[in-house]
């Protein structure tokens, strides 16, 4: 008996028999939906977990702003709903490391530069190019992008402040700073390139290309 011929004879089916049939959410979608919902439910432990392992709150809020980033960046790289936990794990922890290695780094070079005596007159003047080439790019970045990148590097102002001056969230300030970095550096390479002049910074972005 063909089905149109049993649909004849048994009647039409039941409300709901064909449920099975319909359109299920792909996986991608449900992974995407799971990591929204433990980013909501997680928030304020994570914030506990890295206030106890930062020296201010602001340096936790920032590093949860930037571990929310690296999130919604990787999310679409899952494929097992089972590993999102243990992958916000190991996110979370990456951008913790990141901040204490930034924050070493930065600790290193104060040390450094108190420990050095000062600078020749050559020297001073071999960082005049290349400082200037810096400082020209942000001048050419697009409006409001240099002055982005002078208040989250040079400053160090934190991302929700930022924000707050923006009058936008706090993660999507760390967007705009992640975006502005990379303008920052591909202008630069095209600037380094493209150079005449070949100072120390040109010259070993033309040997790292070359």
């Amino acid at each position: 008996m063909t089905q149109v011929t049993r649909g004849i004879v048994e009647g039409p089916p039941a409300p709901g028999a064909y449920l099975h049939l319909m359109a299920r959410p792909t996986p991608r979608a449900e992974i995407l939906r799971l990591v929204e919902q433990r980013l909501r439910e997680g928030q304020a432990g994570r914030m506990r977990f890295l206030r106890s392992r930062l020296r201010s709150r602001e340096d936790a809020e920032d590093v949860l702003q930037e571990f929310a980033l690296k999130t919604v960046q990787g999310a679409e790289r899952l494929t097992d709903p089972a590993k999102v936990d243990a992958w916000l794990a190991v996110t979370l922890r990456n951008a913790l490391f990141d901040r204490y290695r930034r924050n070493a780094g930065r600790v290193r070079l104060q040390q450094a530069a108190q420990a050095e005596p000062a600078a020749p007159v050559e020297a001073e003047t071999e960082l005049e190019a290349p400082l200037a080439c810096l400082s020209n790019t942000l001048t050419e970045l697009k409006p409001g992008t240099g002055d982005l990148l002078r208040r989250a590097e040079l400053e160090e102002t934190p991302l929700r402040r930022l924000a707050g001056d923006l009058g936008i969230t706090a993660n999507n300030a760390g967007v705009r700073v992640h975006r502005a970095r990379e303008a920052l550096r591909q202008a630069m390479q095209a600037r380094c390139a493209a150079c005449a002049t070949r100072c120390e910074l040109a010259q070993r972005f033309l040997d790292r290309i070359a």
